[in-house]
């Protein structure tokens, strides 16, 4: 039986790999969007030069802010907790080896008074993230699909393959309503 760890890893492989279909989807339409109506309207079907500039124009002028706001919603990357929200390595120990949950409460607590979190869970206890062992910033949550922390996450999108976050989501939106407008006309 093949150990679980070189197991899980390559699920992960795969699952990272097929995250990336749907972008890989979404280039091929917009391609295929992009050859019917700039090679088959424009250059085919339209006859009048001045019709044909001014489509061509406008098209290529929505295509490029459409081009750089899907490629920059993909490729920023997510902003993470500071290092000063880890554990260092003796609070890490000291809260691994304390086997009361009220102890380790008291542990983050301590933590948390050096720095500027406000939100706590609805018991009234730190936020804190197992995975990354750090204490969580206001609005940061974890993204399984990425496996880290975020500042200021809104989702994973799928479609994309990339994070929804506050600094990127200029960006999602502003890639999203020349694909909404074109298929609305």
């Amino acid at each position: 039986m093949a150990p679980s760890g070189g197991r899980r890893w390559g699920c992960r492989g795969c699952r990272r790999a097929l995250a990336w279909l749907p972008v890989l989807i979404i280039g091929l339409v917009v391609g295929w969007a992009y050859y019917a109506y700039v090679f088959e309207l424009c250059v085919v079907t339209v006859t009048n030069p001045i019709e044909k500039a001014i489509y061509l124009t406008t098209f290529h002028a929505i295509f490029v802010l459409f081009a750089w706001t899907y490629w920059k919603s993909i490729f920023t990357l997510p902003s993470q907790p500071n290092k000063k929200f880890h554990m260092t390595y003796a609070d890490k120990e000291r809260y691994e080896n304390e086997e009361r949950p009220e102890a380790q409460r008291q542990i983050l607590a301590e933590m948390a008074k050096k720095l500027p979190v406000y939100t706590r869970t609805g018991s009234g206890a730190v936020r804190f993230c197992d995975r990354c062992q750090l204490v969580k910033p206001d609005r940061c949550h974890h993204c399984s699909v990425c496996a880290t922390c975020v500042l200021k996450m809104d989702h994973h999108c799928p479609w994309g393959n990339y994070l929804v976050f506050a600094p990127s989501s200029t960006s999602s939106f502003s890639s999203s309503w020349p694909a909404c407008s074109s298929s609305a006309s």
